[in-house]
């Protein structure tokens, strides 16, 4: 007889540990639980439901021994049914409150620390009343049943304010290492964009410099007074480049800026053979762009135009804004593209920077029809966002 009772009771102890794993496993995946119901409330009802009814038939497993000398072995599933039914009340109750609380916009405005001290004191006198209630329905006015049930009652929410406490305190910590883990990851691609941009401007600058400094050493020799606008040009640009060094973007009027003074120097080399026109809607000259964005449009249109045939070339350059965003376009009457465009590291370097600042973002496509000309199109407007 006493080895039939430890063995129950060891099956017992199995059981209760079963049906506290499997609680505590639904307890993880609480969002998941029930994804089919629709009601937010019900499902959320549905889930507490089924994890406190697991805790308390676990409990009530090493209660059962004493449940069968009480009542007998044929009262005994009555009186398990009826204690998850009243399980299942309490916990509905006390859920339902809880919620209702948390939701006080007063409440929600507290920090971590009020908050679940508010929530802490609303599980306990919900959970006092709740129990209180039942067991007067169950016994009457008997003062000592009524004691018993309360002292269980303010110990077990008690505990299950303190349990609730530390689970979202863990959920905080969580949240809040994953967010410096998020701030971190950014902040590297941050510096790798810039890294990378960096070595595009780095790429784009010096060959433009050999290129400026060739014709300023050319007009030496013939002209010194043109070499001299060069020269002060250049340094215009070169002062943008600096000025400029902490940001990616530059307005559009910038962009125009710097592209003409690229113009200007050559307009000096090169004087009636060739022409130039820039057109900027006010709208849209407060835009922001990747900086050098267009120079390097340019200057391929006066190496394949002007430089290549040694013909006239003109070159118009419009900047406006319509219902998609911004339109640039960079239109010149040099040779058309070939049918298979194979572009050149500076043209390269236009994808590549908006590749990084507008991923998705944008279009550009290469036309000889009706005009041979160079269109951009970038979707996402950014007005006077710092530069990154």
């Amino acid at each position: 007889m006493q080895h039939d009772q430890i063995l129950l009771q060891v099956a017992l102890i199995f059981c209760s540990t079963a049906l506290f794993g499997a609680a505590i496993y639904l307890l993880s995946i609480y969002n998941r639980l029930y994804n089919g119901v629709r009601s937010l409330w019900l499902r959320h009802n549905l889930s507490v439901l089924t994890i406190g009814i697991l805790v308390m038939a676990a409990f009530m497993s090493l209660q059962f021994p004493e449940l069968l000398r009480v009542t007998g072995k044929i009262g005994v599933w009555g009186v398990l049914a009826k204690k998850l039914f009243q399980s299942a009340i309490i916990i509905l109750f006390v859920f339902n409150i809880v919620t209702l609380v948390s939701r006080i916009p007063a409440v929600k405005s507290m920090s971590f620390i009020g908050h679940h001290a508010v929530i802490f004191i609303a599980i306990v006198f919900s959970a006092l009343f709740i129990y209180g209630l039942i067991s007067y329905i169950d016994n009457g006015m008997n003062s000592k049943e009524l004691h018993g049930t309360l002292v269980y009652a303010y110990f077990n929410s008690a505990l299950t304010g303190l349990i609730y406490t530390g689970f979202r305190y863990v959920e905080l910590e969580r949240k809040r290492k994953l967010s410096e883990k998020e701030h971190e990851v950014t902040k590297l691609m941050a510096l790798k964009t810039k890294a990378e941009l960096d070595a595009l401007h780095s790429k784009v600058n010096p060959h433009f410099l050999y290129n400026a400094l060739n014709s300023i050493a050319d007009l030496s020799i013939t002209d010194g007074k043109k070499a001299r606008r060069m020269t002060i040009a250049l340094a215009d640009l070169f002062r943008y480049s600096i000025n400029y060094t902490q940001n990616n973007y530059s307005t559009v009027n910038d962009e125009v800026a710097m592209t003409e003074v690229y113009l200007q120097i050559e307009k000096i080399r090169f004087e009636d053979q060739l022409n130039y026109s820039v057109k900027v809607e006010e709208e849209a000259g407060h835009y922001l762009v990747p900086r050098f964005l267009l120079q390097p449009i340019v200057e391929n249109a006066v190496k394949h135009g002007l430089k290549a045939t040694g013909k006239m070339t003109e070159i118009l350059l419009e900047v406006k804004k319509n219902d998609t965003g911004l339109e640039i376009n960079i239109a010149d009457n040099g040779p058309l593209f070939p049918d298979e465009l194979s572009p050149g590291y500076g043209v390269k370097s236009v994808f590549d920077k908006l590749d990084l600042l507008f991923p998705g973002q944008y279009a550009i496509h290469f036309r000889n029809e009706p005009r041979k000309e160079v269109s951009i199109h970038i979707h996402k407007l950014m007005k006077n966002e710092p530069g990154v």
